[in-house]
């Protein structure tokens, strides 16, 4: 059994899989398990779906008939932002918390798949097979243990993880003085590279979800961090989704 002071002896980029996270999380007459993680993460998927279906049936045409993007999407995404943060924050609070970011998400992306579907027909339906597939993928090699979250494989993850948070972050801020550095987003070869990797890397962050999830199963963590675990699975989904869209928007491009 691993003691509780010990259950982060790996890290995982991950925000919602912290050790500060398991400390300040209480303890309670009953443990944490992964069938009731499962059943949680499969909760905060279809809010995440339902709000995905909200926000594209929002999505119109102008006058012109061209479909625009919604001048909404960005205040909820912001509120998405916030409510992702209140749940990293404070774990007591993730049923709630981590509802609302997947309600707020989800329209957010269905604001963002009409768009790109609108370009490329079909395309969404392609994104969540082609997601879905990847994600049972990695949950199957790591449950034969071809994939495993050594301190090696854990440390690359990671780094690869932060220098894509930089390179985002770096290209926003070129972006504020007109300048466009997002080079991975460019339907070139080089473009839909970098984009497979930055797919990869995404994919390959499950493995550290899933080894924290039975660390904390191990330790006997209580049973609320279920929903906080839950929602950890699923920021990584929405990541992996967005970055598979893009992906195939560019290879179709390249058609």
């Amino acid at each position: 059994m691993t003691a509780r002071g010990s259950v982060a002896e790996r890290q995982t980029g991950n925000p919602a899989f912290k050790e500060e996270v398991y400390q300040s999380a209480g303890r309670d007459q009953s443990t944490m398990t992964v069938a009731g993680t499962v059943m949680k993460a499969f909760f905060f998927t279809f809010v995440l779906i339902a709000g995905a279906t909200l926000g594209w049936s929002f999505v119109e045409p102008d006058a012109s008939g061209a479909i625009v993007w919604p001048w909404w999407s960005f205040w909820l995404g912001l509120a998405a932002f916030v409510m992702a943060l209140v749940t990293i924050m404070n774990p007591r609070l993730a049923a709630v918390t981590g509802s609302l970011y997947s309600l707020l998400q989800g329209m957010v992306l269905g604001a963002i798949s009409a768009i790109y579907d609108a370009a490329w027909n079909g395309i969404v339906l392609q994104a969540v097979i082609v997601t879905i597939a990847i994600m049972v993928a990695v949950l199957f090699l790591y449950l034969i243990g071809v994939l495993r979250a050594t301190r090696r494989f854990t440390k690359m993850v990671i780094i690869g993880t932060a220098g894509i948070a930089l390179l985002y972050l770096f290209a926003l801020i070129l972006s504020l003085f007109g300048v466009d550095a997002a080079f991975w987003s460019k339907p070139t070869s080089a473009g839909i590279f970098w984009t497979l990797v930055i797919v990869a890397i995404a994919a390959l962050n499950f493995v550290l979800d899933f080894d924290a999830i039975e660390r904390y199963v191990a330790a006997d963590a209580p049973r609320q961090l279920e929903w906080h675990a839950a929602f950890g699975v699923i920021l990584t989904l929405v990541w992996l989704y967005l970055e598979v869209l893009r992906m195939i928007a560019l290879s179709r491009s390249r058609q």
